[in-house]
């Protein structure tokens, strides 16, 4: 019986945008990757901390879509040493859980803001 897969906000974006891993995406919501697994093949749920912490990632590559012109440059992005980050790189905050701040940033610059 072939398994089936649950789609949940953030997984699909986080590895088809920013081109994370399952292992990288679990740190990003503090979780393990063998719940992350369980909660994609529908074995459980995520909690309403951890579904907060999935469309956290949703809503940054919404605004990643919005912000650049195609993935490769969102992924050159998340690499980049950022000014406005303290010389920090995005996918550093996203590996701490701090997606938020990079919506934040993001929506900002999509809305004329100067950063």
């Amino acid at each position: 019986m072939a398994t089936r897969t649950k789609v949940l906000p953030g997984i699909e974006e986080a590895q088809q945008l920013m081109g994370l891993t399952l292992k990288q995406i679990a740190q990003a919501v503090n979780a393990d990757e063998s719940t992350l697994h369980r909660w994609r093949s529908g074995v459980m749920m995520p909690s309403p901390v951890f579904l907060a912490r999935l469309e956290a990632l949703d809503e940054l590559a919404r605004e990643m879509r919005s912000a650049f012109r195609n993935e490769e440059y969102a992924r050159q992005w998340l690499l980049r040493e950022i000014p406005s980050l303290k010389g920090r790189r995005p996918i550093d905050l996203i590996l701490e859980g701090r997606a938020e701040t990079l919506t934040g940033m993001l929506y900002a610059l999509n809305s004329g803001m100067p950063l």
